[in-house]
């Protein structure tokens, strides 16, 4: 089984890709850490998305007719957001190599994927949301 992991704060976006198929779900970070656990002999490598390799990772594009009040709170929330999002994907690493998985970092890209999009290139038809399908690109081709 390989794995790919979209981290967030509130619930990573998780690729599992064994015999079963290609598998999309979210989990919270215990409950990631369960499955990585649980899972641990069976998983030969875990993908994980390193937005913190990025040497700009907080890019935020704001109308510029939006107040300067405004454009710094929306700036301070998302790079509290990203800041938040780092910090769990570092702990998702840390947790994941210390019991013994092999990881993979890799540099997101800007491209997200649509719904439509998404099954064109994967052939994947159930519903996903966006972190769903960002892990999944982590591991699709592997």
């Amino acid at each position: 089984m390989i794995v790919g992991i979209d981290p967030d704060l509130d619930k990573s976006g998780v690729a599992l890709l064994g015999d079963n198929g290609l598998q999309l779900i979210n989990l919270t970070f215990f409950d990631l850490c369960g499955v990585l656990e649980i899972e641990r002999k069976k998983i030969k490598k875990v993908y994980v998305e390193a937005g913190w390799l990025n040497k700009k990772s907080n890019f935020h594009n704001i109308d510029k007719n939006t107040s300067i009040y405004k454009r710094l709170a929306i700036c301070e929330k998302v790079a509290k957001n990203v800041g938040e999002n780092h910090a769990t994907g570092k702990l998702i690493v840390e947790m994941a190599k210390g019991i013994g998985l092999e990881v993979v970092l890799v540099k997101p890209t800007s491209k997200k994927l649509d719904q439509n999009q998404f099954k064109k290139i994967t052939g994947y038809g159930k519903r996903t949301n966006q972190e769903q399908r960002d892990a999944a690109m982590l591991i699709f081709g592997r």
